[in-house]
Parts: structure tokens; C-alpha cells; sequence
């Protein structure tokens, strides 16, 4: 025990001196230093101060909700300027506002399954397959042109054909109904209008482009696991060098089957690990990274951390666990280990971290972009962005709702943390070269 407490110590000390190339700047000093400072700037100083306010029990001084109702009313302004302005969130004020554009959406959401049942029901009568063993004729070529035009999405032509036929039972289906309305209701120039802010934000889900950049996310990811495991392998020799032990790096921990606690929306996959084996067979986490291929990824995941972390601290002192972990093998970790993993309130376990390999970013954002898109869709946000589109007259005070439900509605709680929680995220991330150096000059 002795000796891994040793270990222990050897390690967290390097934590704590390996320098944190991502925090943030500071927030601005007060109200006025906040308004100078920009949009974003102001936004994130309201929110933190607000969030100050309410943990005192104090509330936030008027001149901060000022303050945040001026610069949410700037940041809605500059995101619906015809130039230089935010397709993304035009496109959310035009759905909000046009019965036409919300029906198109919510009918969009579900056109890939519905597709995929027409096709289906097609398939059923007039699969290549099946056609293939009919006589040369009239009835043999109607099939085939009913498979090609459910292949190439001519819904339309597809509705005419079955209701010529014997299939109008598939023509009278909702899916087919569904893909007519949604093909009818993109004729109309607010849909089109909407379509077109679409494809100004990048490419659509499933798209060719789309794909493209998720694979680069994804190679992105594993270079950054990548090197967190090579500098974990370094520190394990290092250390093995300085206090002899049976030191692992595993990859890729999930907890057993029947693990304590409920899975829900709690992580369940751990990236890498440093552990200790004793003689009866069993290890104890020394270190425990989540890695991350860019600074700013780590807020919107941290409350998934976090369920994980309380989930793992659920295990039994005195029980062993087998965690399977990467190549197909398993791994004993001890329950007295795991429970020390239980994360204070507002910190976590000093021995879990990011592990993060990016450059740091020239200029941090002090307001994260959930926040942003969480504050822009809020009900008076829109109604203030449409009035904005209508050229009609606004007035800041138009956006005091915002800061009510920021204060109060469990929807903007991680809106009202969010500078806190980038602040414990980053302050727990490391670039896993310095954490190897900071080992190594100790």
C-alpha cells in the first residue's frame, strides 16, 4: 500500500506542476471593462455574474442584466445581418415564423424513414429479383418502372403509377403521403428561402461532405488517443524506474455487466488508464484520462463525466471488477480504487484529467457555443430576431425573459455554468507531452 500511495504521489505531483496551455483568459473586470470587450465578451462576464448572484443568494445587480440584454440584443443582431450574419440561426427564426417552413422541417426530420418504408414496400412487389422471374411483358415492364422510381425518389410519378395499377394501398400510405407533402411544400419560397440558409451552414447530415468531415473527426480523435497512450507509456517506465511496480496502461475500460448504478446518460467508456497490479491479480487506477482532439470539446460532455465518475464511485471496497478493455481482454480493478473516483462538488478526483494534443486556440471563447445556440432559440430571442427580420422597431427589454429563464429554468443550467465548467474542464486538461516532462523534471 505503501508503495502505491508512492506512485500516487510521484504522479499527481507532476500533475499539478505540468503547465495547463488551455485556460481561459479571465473575464472582463466589471460591467463597463465587459461592454468594451465585445459581444461575446459581455455575454459570458452577464452570465457568470448572474450565476455568482444566484449561488449568494444575493441576486445579480440590475446594470448586469442591462448588460446582458444589450449584448444578446447585439449578438442577435449580428447573427441576422444579411452579410457577415448566421445561416444557421436565420434559418431557425424563419421556421419559428412560417407554419409552411416548421412543417417542412418536421417532416424532413422523418423523411429518411419514410423513404425507406416506401422502398420497402416496393422491394415487396417489384424487387428486381422477383421481376426478373416474370415473362417478358406489360406487367413485368409497369413493376420495373415502379422500383425505378422509388429508387430515384420520384415520389410524385411514383403516386400516379400505384394509383394506376393494383397498389394504390402503398400510394394511399402515410410515407408516400408524407414525401408528396414534403416535396409540394418545397416549392414555396419561404421553404426554398430556408433551404438555401441550410445549405450556407455546411453540409447536410448524411452528405458525402458531411461524412468526410466526421472522418477527419474521428482520425483526429484517435491521433490524439494515440499520443496520450505512447506519453502514458513513457510515464509508466519512468516511473518504474524510480519505484519499481507492476504499472499498465489500458485503453478503452468499460465497467462489467451488473456494475453498480444506473448506465442512464452516464459515461461508460474510459479512454486510458494508468494502473498498478498487486500479487493477488487485481489493479488500482493511478490515473484516468478522458482525451479530447480539441480544447473546446470537453464542456459539453463533462455532466456525461461526471454521471460516469459518480456511477464508477458505486462500487464495493472490497470487490474486485473486471472491466473489459481494448483487444478483447479484461482488466480486475479494485472497488476501493474506483470509489475514490467520487467527484467533489464542482471538482473532480485530482488523479482524472483531459488529455488533449491540439494547439491551443489564439483566442479562447469565453462563451461556449451550446450557450450561444441555447440563448438564440429561446422563445423572445426569435421573437426579437423576427421583429429584427420585419424591420419592426425593437427594445432590449423585449429580451428580459432570456435572463429570467437563465436564472430559473432547469433548460439553461448548463447555459447559466457554462463558464464555470469550462474553467474545471480546463483547468484538468493537459497536453500529455508536458505531464511527461513535469514527470520527468521532478
Amino acid at each position: 500500500m505503501e508503495g502505491l500511495q508512492a506512485a500516487q504521489a510521484l504522479l499527481l505531483a507532476a500533475l499539478r506542476n505540468a503547465p495547463r496551455r488551455y485556460r481561459l483568459p479571465p473575464l472582463p473586470a466589471g460591467v463597463e471593462a465587459a461592454r468594451a470587450a465585445g459581444v461575446e465578451a459581455a455575454l459570458a462576464f452577464a452570465i457568470e455574474a448572474g450565476r455568482l448572484g444566484q449561488h449568494g443568494g444575493r441576486g445579480a445587480p440590475e446594470a448586469v442584466r442591462d448588460l446582458f440584454t444589450s449584448a444578446l440584443a447585439a449578438f442577435i443582431r449580428e447573427a441576422m445581418a444579411p452579410q457577415g450574419g448566421d445561416p444557421s440561426f436565420q434559418a431557425l427564426v424563419l421556421q419559428a415564423g412560417a407554419a409552411e417552413v416548421r412543417e417542412f422541417a418536421q417532416l424532413s426530420a422523418g423523411s429518411a424513414a419514410d423513404r425507406r418504408a416506401v422502398r420497402s414496400m416496393t422491394d415487396a412487389i417489384a424487387h428486381p429479383g422477383k421481376t426478373r422471374r416474370l415473362p417478358p411483358g406489360s406487367a413485368r415492364v409497369a413493376l420495373e418502372r415502379l422500383h425505378a422510381l422509388a429508387d430515384s425518389g420520384a415520389w410524385a410519378e411514383l403516386d400516379d403509377a400505384l394509383r394506376a395499377g393494383p397498389h394504390e394501398a402503398i400510394a394511399r400510405g402515410p410515407a408516400l403521403q408524407r414525401l408528396l407533402r414534403g416535396e409540394a411544400l418545397r416549392q414555396g419560397e419561404a421553404v426554398r428561402r430556408y433551404l438555401a440558409l441550410c445549405a450556407q451552414r455546411g453540409p447536410g447530415a448524411g452528405s458525402p461532405a458531411a461524412a468526410a468531415r466526421g472522418r477527419s473527426a474521428a482520425r483526429a480523435g484517435d491521433d490524439a488517443e494515440r499520443a496520450t497512450v505512447e506519453a502514458f507509456e513513457i510515464l509508466v517506465r519512468l516511473l518504474q524506474a524510480r519505484l519499481p511496480g507492476a504499472y499498465r496502461v489500458l485503453r478503452s475500460l468499460r465497467p462489467p455487466s451488473g456494475f453498480p448504478g444506473e448506465r442512464g446518460k452516464a459515461k461508460d467508456e474510459w479512454d486510458v488508464a494508468i494502473v498498478c497490479e498487486a500479487a493477488a491479480g487485481s489493479a488500482d487506477l493511478l490515473l484516468l484520462a478522458e482525451v479530447k482532439a480539441s480544447p473546446a470539446a470537453a464542456s459539453s460532455d463533462f455532466a456525461r463525466l461526471h454521471r460516469g465518475l459518480q456511477r464508477l464511485a458505486q462500487a464495493e471496497a472490497g470487490r474486485d471488477y473486471a472491466f473489459a478493455i481494448e483487444g478483447g481482454g479484461t482488466a480486475r480493478l479494485a472497488g476501493a480504487s474506483l470509489r475514490a473516483l467520487q467527484p467533489a462538488a464542482g471538482a473532480l478526483p485530482e488523479h482524472v484529467v483531459y488529455c488533449c494534443t491540439a494547439p491551443p486556440e489564439p483566442r479562447p471563447q469565453l462563451l461556449a457555443a451550446a450557450s450561444k445556440a441555447m440563448l438564440a432559440a429561446e422563445p423572445a430571442s426569435l421573437a426579437y430576431a423576427q421583429r429584427l427580420a420585419r424591420g419592426a422597431a425593437t427594445d432590449d427589454e423585449e429580451l428580459r425573459p432570456v435572463w429570467d429563464a437563465l436564472l430559473h429554468a432547469p433548460r439553461l443550467r448548463a447555459t447559466l455554468h457554462q463558464d464555470a465548467t469550462a474553467r474545471l474542464v480546463r483547468e484538468a486538461m493537459l497536453h500529455p507531452a508536458d505531464l511527461v516532462a513535469s514527470f520527468a523534471g521532478a
